[in-house]
């Protein structure tokens, strides 16, 4: 029985290692997505544009559920992106304002 659970402990762990490698990557690319929002976000300031683009957040999120493959129901898929872009959004926004303060 030990050998089994050292097994089964052995394998867990291997899966373990496996998510958090990932997390490490989706933290890094949030933050790559992060930094390219503040990067629109200056071409938005020097271009008149509003922070918010309803358009481009609704073909964001339809294309997401489009190339939804699962597991994860398109409800849920759609609900990370949707607090992901609220916080990018957040985000851009703050960096427009910092960009009206220092012109």
């Amino acid at each position: 029985m030990n050998d089994q659970n050292g097994a089964a402990g052995s394998t867990l762990a291997a899966w373990r290692q496996d998510i958090d490698a990932i997390d490490r990557e989706l933290l890094r690319l949030l933050n790559k997505r992060a930094g390219i929002a503040c990067e629109i976000a200056l071409i938005k300031v020097s271009s008149g544009l509003p922070a918010y683009d309803g358009k481009r957040e609704k073909d964001v999120l339809d294309r997401i559920a489009a190339q939804n493959n699962g597991p994860f129901e398109n409800e849920s898929v759609l609900a990370i992106f949707t607090t992901i872009i609220r916080e990018t959004r957040r985000l851009g926004t703050q960096r427009m304002h910092s960009i009206h303060f220092e012109l």
